[in-house]
């Protein structure tokens, strides 16, 4: 199953819960990977100072995730997205390679009008990933209190259901965040943990024997249109905003070029490792989404130069050996750099 977490508003959680849900239904057995979708890359942040070794993270904030889902799928049994809180190609892109998407929303008043922005956009993705399921969740609430009641009066127009289980307020959450650790590493029997755990098993009765099919077709995102509901004038306004920032977000896209590019002497392979490097005496971590004898592709949202050198250490699993080496940036694109490594591997 692919679970996607995701709202325009953010503070709401949803980082949070992607991180949590992840560590418990990784504790049940089940092979996990969490795909940070978010260009921010809070996840990886929090992966950086963790030794969590009970689910695998990359990060992915592309606009062609629904076409490279079943790629990074591969062996694992669920996926959980931990999408940007803004609407743009990428909350798109997850979109349209979701199964189930949980919607987290604070009980206040100006979270549930935002929400109407991603309920339009989930229907329009609707319409190519059709087996789509789109689910409410309370956040942030404050446990002992009746707010949000109103709130919740107001989504039953939505038309999106709303789970049963709510997520309140809780330093646990907090505190383990900072620490790098899931809730139920740091807290296992607090009422924070209690609440993930009855979150992931109303997901799994209501949602795991359903059999989702995953789309596959690459052109979703270019046959998109975007449409909303001509029958207010909220809906033309949502329909307006989305089609600025979608403009927006393709010019930004097609804007990039690369620097330079390498010449490739040498067959490129995927192997999605993290690999920690430093360039002037900086630490950093990253993805390599591909290797070769000569070079290496390093997934990472920073900002370096070509030219700049760095060296690199992370484990090679078709070696079965820890590698340290020392290289160059040669290439710079929208998604890392390219390295050029000083001595062959």
């Amino acid at each position: 199953m692919i679970i996607n977490l995701s709202n325009i508003k953010g503070g709401v959680g949803k980082t949070t819960i992607a991180i949590n849900m992840a560590s418990y239904i990784a504790s049940e057995g089940s092979k996990v990977l969490l795909v940070d979708a978010d260009p921010q890359g809070k996840v990886l942040q929090w992966q950086s100072m963790s030794d969590n070794e009970t689910f695998n993270v990359i990060h992915h904030p592309y606009d062609t995730l629904h076409s490279d889902i079943h790629d990074l799928s591969e062996g694992y049994r669920h996926i959980i997205i931990d999408a940007p809180p803004s609407i743009c190609k990428i909350t798109l892109s997850a979109l349209l390679a979701s199964n189930l998407v949980i919607v987290p929303i604070e009980p206040s008043p100006l979270s549930s009008w935002l929400s109407l922005e991603i309920v339009s956009l989930i229907k329009d993705a609707r319409k190519h990933n059709k087996g789509l399921v789109g689910r409410f969740l309370m956040s942030r609430m404050v446990a002992g209190t009746a707010v949000g009641r109103d709130v919740k009066n107001n989504l039953d127009s939505y038309g999106m259901d709303l789970l049963n289980t709510e997520i309140c307020q809780r330093t646990d959450f907090v505190k383990a965040m900072l620490q790098g650790l899931s809730i139920l590493e740091y807290s296992p029997k607090s009422e924070a943990a209690k609440k993930i755990q009855s979150l992931c098993r109303e997901v799994r009765k209501k949602f795991g024997k359903i059999n989702f099919d995953v789309p596959s077709t690459e052109k979703l995102l270019a046959e998109t249109k975007l449409e909303s509901s001509p029958t207010s004038e909220a809906a033309k306004k949502i329909h307006s905003l989305k089609t600025k920032l979608l403009a927006k977000a393709k010019n930004i896209i097609d804007g990039f070029k690369i620097i330079v590019r390498e010449k490739r002497y040498h067959p490129r392979k995927v192997p999605l490792i993290v690999v920690d490097f430093v360039i002037q005496n900086r630490a950093h971590s990253g993805f390599i989404r591909n290797i070769s004898r000569g070079g290496v592709f390093i997934e990472t949202v920073e900002f370096f130069s070509v030219g700049q050198e760095l060296t690199m250490a992370f484990f090679y699993p078709q070696k079965q050996k820890h590698i340290k080496i020392s290289g160059i940036i040669v290439r710079i694109d929208p998604k890392g750099i390219g390295v050029k490594f000083k001595d062959s591997l």
